[in-house]
């Protein structure tokens, strides 16, 4: 794993058979086994190599409480994913049932259409009705300077209830 983890390039089999004074069937075994450990170990025609994700840029999130009417939904979402946000739930705090919580998971204004679609197509009615249309959002951006704008927008709509 040493040997892969400082390699750019593939290392063939046969170098690390001559490297490890072994065959290239033990090392093809070796390679079956550390993959049984979950090691990303990619097979080219060239040798082996350490399959290594891109670094994540770590998200930001921001709690924003917001108040619309349900025929607002759309608005509302447009809002937030139109300057860069994702609405990754939708949380209402009920009288007598306590918080309430949904995953969403909305980055894109089709997200929001099939949101919106859905929910007509059932009849369903959205959890802000339960709570006079005051809700949270958990909102996750690149950078606080899109939440910044998310709420700016929010607020210019009338949507954003300060706490």
């Amino acid at each position: 794993m040493k040997i892969l983890e400082q390699s750019q390039k593939p290392i063939s089999g046969e170098k690390l058979a001559k490297e490890f004074s072994v065959s290239r069937q033990v090392i093809v075994q070796d390679i079956a086994l550390l993959r049984a450990e979950n090691h990303q170990i990619l097979s080219t025609n060239k040798g082996y190599l350490l399959y290594r994700l891109a670094p994540q840029k770590e998200k930001i999130q921001r709690l924003v409480c917001v108040r619309h009417t349900k025929e607002q939904i759309r608005e509302e979402l447009y809002t937030i994913v139109d300057v860069g946000g994702k609405a990754l739930n939708v949380i209402v705090e009920h009288g007598l049932y306590g918080k309430i919580s949904a995953d969403l998971n909305i980055a894109t204004r089709k997200d929001v259409d099939n949101f919106v679609r859905k929910t007509e197509q059932e009849g369903s009615r959205p959890l802000n009705c339960l709570t006079d249309g005051i809700h949270y959002h958990m909102i996750e951006a690149d950078c606080e300077e899109i939440l910044d704008e998310v709420e700016k927008e929010l607020e210019k709509k009338n949507f954003l209830i300060k706490r």
